[in-house]
């Protein structure tokens, strides 16, 4: 346990220590946030006032929207550049050096993953606590107690769904300039995938139904509906709610899938599913490579 940690703690060092990685893991977010703030966020009260006039709180409503999805954003590309330890490790050939230690192999690959889970634990709670202070600027309010357990335990869910899918595709990429690539590309399209650039409901159907079922979707879907529960009560509250499902369809609240709403035990349950399936298909492949 004690060789774990030394492990996971010098990989955090050298994550913290690299600057390109650190803001490269919160590119996508930046992007994000800019975009929101020159026009987006703009567009979007300006579209739901001009929808629900007369309802207060637009403001509120609208940013946790957005830091809810940038909450999502970074639980999935913050482990992804954590990994990237792994592949320098493995390009400056210090892998075969913890190979010829006494280190057991399923410790050194256990503490790749770890790290990951630190790194992203890390750094989305202080993205967290900078979003929670952004909505509370918009005229927001903190989140109750038995919100803030929600969503520890969902920002903690999603970095282990993804973290482990990473870990995996990282077994198959052996060079920085391929998982540079791959970073730049889930960078550039988490955005469309979780419905964050532009909302789901504005997509054509079978877009959107191909969407729906990702679990990006579901990530970001759940962690809306505990990050905006404050702010869609205090919005919709008197309003019919026909009003309220509108919304939600259209700004990936809620999923409907052929008609069906998944319930929010079945998002959670298609994440726990994928990374089980990803933790499998990781013990599979390390039992015959390298990491």
């Amino acid at each position: 346990m004690t060789i774990l940690w030394q492990l996971v703690i010098r990989n955090l060092k050298l994550y913290l220590r690299d600057r390109a990685a650190v803001f490269f893991s919160f590119l996508s977010v930046i992007i994000i946030l800019a975009m929101y703030i020159l026009f987006l966020g703009k567009m979007q009260v300006d579209n739901l006032s001009s929808a629900y006039d007369g309802i207060d709180g637009i403001d509120w409503l609208v940013a946790t929207w957005i830091m809810a999805g940038i909450v999502t954003v970074s639980c999935v590309t913050v482990p992804l550049g954590a990994l990237g330890k792994l592949i320098d490790d493995r390009a400056d050939n210090i892998i075969n050096d913890f190979y010829t230690s006494p280190i057991n192999r399923n410790t050194l690959a256990l503490s790749y993953l770890m790290s990951a889970w630190v790194i992203g634990f890390i750094m989305v709670m202080l993205n967290f606590v900078i979003g929670q202070v952004y909505v509370l600027s918009q005229g927001g309010e903190f989140l109750s107690l038995l919100q803030y357990a929600q969503m520890l335990g969902l920002m903690m869910l999603i970095i282990m769904t993804f973290s482990i899918f990473f870990f995996y595709l990282s077994l198959f990429i052996r060079t920085q300039n391929a998982w540079g690539l791959l970073n730049t590309l889930i960078g550039t399209f988490i955005g469309f995938l979780g419905g964050i650039y532009i909302p789901i409901g504005v997509l054509g159907d079978n877009v959107a139904t191909v969407m729906n079922l990702l679990p990006t979707a579901h990530a970001v879907t759940i962690v809306r509906q505990v990050y905006m529960a404050k702010a869609i009560d205090f919005v919709f509250d008197g309003v019919p709610i026909e009003h309220y499902n509108n919304y939600a369809q259209l700004y990936g609240v809620s999923i409907t899938i052929n008609g069906y709403e998944m319930q929010n035990w079945q998002m959670i349950v298609s994440l726990i599913v994928f990374m089980v399936i990803f933790y499998v298909l990781t013990i599979l492949k390390l039992r015959n490579t390298k990491l």
